[in-house]
């Protein structure tokens, strides 16, 4: 199949997940707070927005296969991925060398009043942290570094496959609908309203360039870890790590600078989420994790 008859089916799958999620989040919200109020599900005040998020990821992942046998693919072997008996290791290590620089980073923004430490951190914000790291880290891998950049592989060289599929992962973190002040009833077409509002979320600019900075670089590391491993396993553990780290600062303690901005270019506030950091500290780090997998993968993982 040519290149541009994927490129069609692909966008067509695209517009297929908007559409479906935009006609099945209305119903979906009203049936989860109908739940929520007779205490079925521990679902109050989830907001229609986080519904239609949802109903964009399960989508995304639900027209996956058929879409790979549209285009061709069998097997995911044919997107440069392998199977790995070396995988919890890998999983392991990544995970230790993304946590273990970001947790001494964070001691060292407590003890000089960057963050100021909270009261105190309910046991369920860790559970829900946890739970966080895993599940997202599976999933971006999934569809960022297994699929999209194999998809990329296919039509172009490995640098621009890399700085494509990276550039994607940054920029999609932004497509975020800020919560409403004055949230309007949910009907039919309030779906379809979140469209134009992708991008609401979005900080302020510089703290908007540094945070695509550092997805940039987490996502350049990441692709270029899973091309040396032909395995999503190592990419996997960095990105629990990074997620873990981040978000247990944000819930640990608080960013006390202001304005936010007032000591980039070193280190601003965390940004989507709280989970991404911003400044040339934390990009520095990402490079030493980047840094610290290569070597892994070259001298440590080669030979054993």
């Amino acid at each position: 199949m040519n290149s541009r008859s994927v490129i069609l089916r692909l966008l067509v799958f695209l517009a297929a997940v908007l559409l479906i999620a935009c006609l099945l989040s209305p119903p979906l919200y009203w049936l989860g707070t109908a739940l929520a109020d007779r205490g079925i599900l521990p679902l109050q005040g989830f907001p229609f927005h986080r519904y239609f998020s949802r109903c964009l990821q399960i989508t995304t992942l639900v027209l996956l296969w058929p879409t790979f046998q549209s285009i061709g693919i069998r097997r995911f072997s044919e997107l440069g991925i392998e199977r790995n008996p070396q995988w919890l290791r890998d999983l392991g290590i990544g995970f230790a060398m993304a946590l273990v620089p970001v947790v001494l980073l964070s001691a060292a923004y407590i003890a000089t009043d960057v963050y100021a430490l909270r009261k105190s951190v309910a046991a369920a914000t860790w559970l829900r942290i946890l739970g966080t790291a895993g599940v997202v880290a599976v999933l971006e891998e999934f569809l960022f570094r297994g699929v999209l950049l194999g998809l990329c592989l296919r039509s172009m060289r490995a640098i621009p496959a890399v700085l494509t599929s990276s550039g994607i992962f940054a920029l999609v973190h932004f497509l975020r609908v800020a919560k409403p002040t004055d949230a309007p009833p949910v009907t039919w077409l309030s779906g379809f309203a979140q469209i134009p509002q992708a991008f609401s979320s979005a900080p302020a600019w510089p703290l908007l360039g540094w945070g695509i900075l550092s997805l940039l670089l987490a996502g350049i590391l990441l692709a270029v870890l899973t091309l040396r491993t032909r395995s999503l396993f190592l990419a996997i553990g960095i990105h629990a790590g990074w997620i873990l780290s981040q978000q247990g600062l944000q819930a640990m303690a608080k960013f006390r600078i202001k304005p936010h901005d007032a000591l980039l270019p070193w280190v601003g506030q965390n940004v989507v989420s709280g989970a991404v950091p911003t400044g040339l500290l934390p990009a520095a780090l990402l490079l030493l994790t980047g840094a610290a997998g290569l070597l892994y993968v070259a001298h440590v993982r080669r030979t054993s």
